[in-house]
């Protein structure tokens, strides 16, 4: 087989695994989520969601005055790899992590993250430290009513 052949049916074979790739979902209910095995955080999502970029974006553009974007996102089994670049407060802050499906309504995320500034209340802005982070995700029923929602 010729070399761009080879290169062409290698391509193909990456594209069509990707795009048979059907990302893990967080169930509609009450999740319970754990920030570097500090206090748990319920909260209720009224709806199906899939881990996918958009939600890693989205749950990182939430920050004040970020604009992230997705510059690998690499699925494979039950995991994902990806890289995020985000621009907050002005300046450029990279993100590296893995997400797991531990279980059929659990998931465990650990990051990295390097750069960037916060907006502070006066106009300033704070550099933010190198941080490793990881959370894990477990449903624990249906909502309950006072629960805290996830918009998307």
């Amino acid at each position: 087989m010729p070399m761009r052949h080879a290169f062409a049916a290698s391509v193909l074979i990456a594209v069509s695994a990707t795009a048979a790739w059907a990302a893990p979902v967080r169930k509609a209910g009450e999740w319970q989520t754990v920030i570097n095995g500090g206090q748990p955080i319920v909260t209720c999502m009224p709806e199906d969601m899939p881990v996918d970029e958009k939600s890693i974006t989205q749950s990182m553009s939430k920050i004040p005055g970020a604009d992230c974007k997705m510059n690998n996102f690499t699925p494979s089994g039950d995991t994902i790899d990806y890289v995020m670049e985000c621009m907050i407060g002005g300046s450029k802050m990279t993100a590296t992590g893995k997400i797991t499906q531990t279980g059929p309504d659990a998931f465990t995320s650990r990051s990295h993250s390097h750069g960037g500034n916060m907006p502070t209340p006066g106009g300033q802005t704070m550099p933010l430290p190198d941080m490793d982070t990881t959370v894990a995700f477990n449903r624990t029923g249906p909502c309950k009513p006072g629960d805290q929602q996830i918009k998307k």
